[in-house]
């Protein structure tokens, strides 16, 4: 019996070796498609917000206040697209030691994480201005007069500026120290290695997705009961049929636009703030270091997906949205086509000249040789009055135009 066992414990051990390095190669293969995603979502995003910047800051939708806090969102949301997402990225597919952005130096450590943390709680904040001014607007019909004009907007959003930068100053001077041996360690510090994760990243879950969440709730709750019921007013009116259409059509896009952004903002955004804030501690201790980044880049992936696709969610729900974008390909389009046809005008107006000048000078060309024999014949007699005789030379060729 005891001849037996050290085989059959032998055996088992490489049974186990095997199974954990078939895991670990499909994690990895996990990994690899989820870091190449990142960089997908990146582009999307970046061209997506680019998008609807321009379609927002065209004529006819640029004059509403809630068109501004939009705006504001999607250079949020670009700025924070290139965070952690990018790093994601580089740490798989760039990096041959798997090293993070951050870990390059102090500057890399802290202003990446910055920047993020900022982004990403100004970009929930703005998103919920849009819900809040709807709601007061409905709640309190002087608030468009009094506080909601759309010059005011622009303090609004430099006020929640500072607020967020102010905020999250902090990580500019704490987070991240050098070692002994020269190794960055960034989201902590020498005497606080919780100091970003769990202890920051819980007042982070608040005010990028706690309290947004909660007065968007209560907004849009609101800003649903008022246009239900408005709608039904108006139906029991005695006002014109095309009125009615429009006014509802107006009410229902706003409401579904606000709805649905605000849906995916929650859903997209909460399960990574759950997990970095409650599940990260244990998964270092108890989960193989492979799982516990195949399940990071997971829900980061899942996170920044909220912030990449809100341009096809403004097509899907705001008919206004669409009609604006595809007046602006169609203009787009238009001005290519003027430019090539002018183009093509331009050359052929060119040929027509180019023959005309050449066809001309086949009939000029005989008459510029023979007034250039006889102004060679004039400079030959002349020449030789003035060499030979002189004394028949008159007044006005003392002084001959050739010489």
């Amino acid at each position: 019996m005891t001849t037996n066992s050290t085989p059959l414990v032998t055996v088992g051990y490489m049974i186990n070796e095997t199974t954990q390095v078939s895991k670990t190669s499909h994690y990895l293969f996990i990994i690899h498609y989820l870091s190449i995603y990142a960089l997908v979502l990146i582009i999307i995003g970046t061209v997506g917000n680019l998008l609807t910047i321009i379609v927002l800051l065209r004529r006819h939708l640029r004059r509403f206040v809630t068109v501004r806090w939009l705006i504001a969102v999607s250079i949020c949301d670009i700025i924070s697209l290139y965070g952690w997402n990018l790093n994601n990225f580089y740490k798989f597919n760039v990096s041959s030691r798997n090293s993070n952005i951050e870990d390059i130096s102090l500057f890399h450590c802290r202003f990446i994480s910055y920047m993020t943390f900022v982004a990403l709680q100004l970009s929930s904040w703005c998103l919920t201005a849009v819900s809040l001014d709807r709601a007061l607007n409905l709640y309190w019909p002087q608030w468009k007069r009094l506080y909601g004009r759309i010059r005011y907007t622009k303090y609004y959003i430099m006020v929640l500026t500072t607020i967020c930068l102010a905020l999250n100053s902090h990580i500019l001077f704490l987070n991240g120290y050098r070692t002994s041996t020269g190794i960055i360690t960034c989201y902590s510090t020498r005497s606080n290695p919780d100091y970003i994760y769990p202890q920051w990243e819980r007042v982070h879950l608040v005010l990028y997705n706690l309290c947004p969440f909660a007065i968007m709730l209560i907004c849009n709750t609101y800003i649903i009961f008022v246009t239900v019921r408005s709608s039904r007013t108006q139906q029991t009116e005695l006002t014109p049929a095309k009125l009615q259409r429009k006014s509802l059509e107006r009410y229902r896009q706003f409401t579904a636009l606000l709805i649905i952004v605000t849906f995916a903002f929650v859903l997209l955004t909460l399960p990574a703030c759950i997990y970095f804030v409650f599940f990260r501690n244990y998964f270092v201790t108890k989960a193989h270091r492979t799982y516990r980044f195949m399940v990071q880049i997971f829900l980061n992936s899942i996170q920044f997906t909220s912030h990449g696709i809100n341009f096809f969610l403004y097509c899907f729900s705001a008919k206004s949205f669409r009609h604006e974008l595809h007046g602006m390909f169609r203009e787009l389009l238009t001005s290519c086509q003027c430019k090539c046809r002018l183009s093509l005008k331009d050359n052929r107006q060119h040929d027509h000249i180019r023959q005309y000048i050449n066809n001309n000078n086949n009939n000029i060309e005989p008459i510029i040789q023979h007034q250039q024999l006889l102004y060679n014949r004039d400079m030959q007699m002349n020449r030789y009055k003035f060499n030979f005789f002189p004394e028949f030379k008159s007044t006005s060729d003392k002084n001959p135009n050739w010489v």
